[in-house]
């Protein structure tokens, strides 16, 4: 098990755990998870050994980290300062998905990718969508998705017409569901960044 880290934010203790080094790859999981769930998928260690450096966050409320008064979208930024990291790719599922993409369209000059999984919340967001329209994307959801309608994904493919696209697993939580077929996209897909 990686060891449990923190840092202070707004007077804050915020808690995170890592691996690797390389450009920042930085976990915000969904509303029933927390920073170890891509432990627990094998997703840190494949980004890690793909020479990138896995940074898994929970959120403020979440896991082991203390409440502040920011909305996500602001508190990944924040995160960021504060560890003082480069343009990271950020991966985000379901409710951090949503996160993400916040984050991306008012940060954009913070994002090197994106990885969004199951992600809700987009189609509110369609005004904003223009200014990621040129950030490397990959969107991955389950087969039969019963949470993530597939107009969030479409909506994206429809404002970045590079954005990757891979049904993976069945269920909302598709990293769980086929661990392997999500970690083996995920790395095929950090490799490309690396490569641009």
């Amino acid at each position: 098990m990686l060891e449990d880290k923190y840092i202070t934010i707004q007077d804050s203790k915020i808690h995170y755990i890592e691996q690797g080094t390389g450009i920042p790859v930085i976990f915000c999981h969904g509303a029933r998870f927390n920073a170890r769930t891509y432990e627990e998928s094998g997703t840190i260690q494949i980004t890690a050994d793909s020479g990138y450096r896995a940074i898994s966050i929970d959120f403020p409320g979440y896991g082991k980290s203390e409440n502040l008064s920011a909305d996500l979208f602001s508190f990944i930024a924040e995160f960021m300062d504060a560890m003082k990291l480069e343009p990271s790719v950020v991966l985000g599922a379901s409710m951090g998905g949503e996160a993400v993409v916040g984050f991306a369209t008012k940060f954009p000059e913070k994002v090197k990718a994106l990885i969004l999984v199951g992600a809700v919340g987009v189609t509110e967001m369609e005004s904003e969508l223009s200014k990621i329209s040129k950030i490397p994307t990959l969107l991955i959801w389950g087969k039969n998705d019963a949470i993530s309608a597939s107009s969030n994904y479409e909506i994206i493919m429809r404002y970045n017409q590079s954005a990757e696209f891979s049904n993976i697993g069945r269920q909302h939580a598709c990293y769980l569901d086929d661990a392997k077929g999500f970690n083996d996209r995920i790395k095929e897909f950090l490799e490309e960044i690396k490569s641009k």
